[in-house]
């Protein structure tokens, strides 16, 4: 059978570019590799931003979260309120919020199909055909299967994004301890002993909360560790690890950074799959509705001049750079070089705390690296207005010591 548009992969990118496509009246079919209801390793943390695509309806949104917790060895908690309108986020377990979306895709008139494993896809000079369980025909396809659909990526020739491993479990537990634990703040755990290229987590839904580590290099043994650290192992007792498809813990690949050419004839890359997370908490449920948002855009413009040619796909690329990459992930991979290629990750998590308790206005940019009430260049051009007042709260010596990795920043 033959569709205007396939998208592989029922993701939050895939369902929000399914929808919107089909709310144009165009036949799309969603294809989806997990069964219905599969789960997803995901911490769930869901900016409000989010909600500029779709509102997040209660009974999906289990958690509002209005705070953050950060940690580390030396200074240990350090806590901020975001109780703003704006500034609240979400925390969720993805199965619901997955679903949630491609039930929204279904009803505006998409055709999806779960246990829907794609093998290849051959570009054809009038059409795409894709093989799996079924054939299929259509004027273009979008990848949005993340990481895991790096095999197929690479057989269209299309740049598979560098990645960093997470290893995360979910803890079970009554709301009352949930509340007495964790409240209603993300907990980010900053250890260099335990990963010195990552990070680790804690967040909250109802009767839940999400534990897990990532980072570059990250194993089971990373994730071990953690569960027995003292920050975090106490605040479990009470909690019982839950199974999901007869797993415990669960792992997945992340990416690290945007790739070059997401897109080719009749193709388009979206989402993980592109490389659009956030290296800094590696949030990227935002940035691929997104990317979903303008690959629908270029595929109904593509649609209407009946050119789905290279040259008329590279409109996705430029703007991707215009509102992904300009605007957030090139001050992103800023300060992802200044936190995790510095060997200063704590000191500066400590210091950049330790000055916005004083300023207001830091304090308002370091909420929003959580929130995203302002964009990665805001938040760089407020901490890079505060350089000396930092630079007193870091000590000469460590200030010393982040400059070379300051210079690579500059340059990226």
């Amino acid at each position: 059978m033959a569709y205007d548009l396939i998208i592989v992969g029922g993701g939050p990118g895939g369902a929000t570019v399914a929808k919107i496509v089909a709310e144009q009246g165009l036949n799309v079919l969603l294809l989806e590799a997990g069964e219905e209801g599969r789960y997803k390793c995901c911490a769930g943390g869901i900016p409000m931003r989010c909600e500029d695509f779709s509102p997040i309806p209660h009974g999906v949104n289990e958690r509002v979260i209005t705070g953050g917790v950060l940690v580390t060895p030396k200074k240990g908690l350090m806590e901020f309120d975001a109780t703003g309108e704006k500034n609240k986020g979400f925390c969720m377990f993805r199965t619901d919020f997955d679903k949630f979306l491609v039930n929204q895709a279904h009803d505006a008139g998409v055709e999806v199909k779960y246990k829907f494993r794609v093998k290849n896809v051959h570009i054809r000079e009038e059409k795409v055909e894709v093989k799996g369980p079924h054939d299929y025909e259509c004027k273009c396809v979008i990848i949005a299967t993340g990481i895991g659909g790096a095999i197929l990526q690479r057989s269209l020739g299309i740049e598979v994004p560098p990645m960093v491993n997470a290893v995360q479990a979910e803890f079970a537990m009554p709301e009352t301890i949930v509340d007495e634990q964790f409240g209603n703040k993300i907990w980010e755990f900053f250890d260099t002993s335990l990963i010195d290229h990552g990070i680790a987590w804690a967040f909250p839904k109802l009767n839940a909360v999400s534990i897990g580590v990532l980072g570059k290099g990250v194993k089971k043994t990373h994730f071990d560790a953690f569960l027995q650290s003292r920050k975090i192992k106490q605040k479990l007792v009470n909690g019982a690890m839950m199974t999901f498809s007869g797993r415990k813990i669960w792992a997945a690949p992340i990416p690290d950074k945007m790739i070059k050419k997401p897109y080719r004839e009749r193709i388009m890359v979206i989402g993980d799959a592109c490389g659009t997370a956030d290296p800094i908490l590696y949030e990227g449920i935002y940035q691929a509705r997104m990317s979903a948002k303008l690959a629908a855009e270029v595929f109904c413009k593509a649609f209407e001049e009946e050119d789905f040619g290279e040259k008329s796909l590279s409109r996705y690329n430029k703007l991707l750079l215009k509102e992904l990459y300009n605007e957030e992930l090139r001050y992103t991979y800023r300060f992802h070089q200044l936190l995790f290629h510095s060997n200063q990750l704590e000191n500066l998590i400590e210091a950049t705390y330790s000055l916005a308790q004083e300023d207001p206005g830091m304090m308002e940019s370091t909420i929003a690296l959580f929130s995203g009430t302002q964009t990665r260049k805001q938040i760089w051009e407020s901490l890079m207005s505060n350089k000396w007042k930092l630079i007193k709260h870091l000590g000469i010596l460590n200030s010393l010591r982040l400059i070379p990795s300051l210079l690579r920043a500059l340059r990226i």
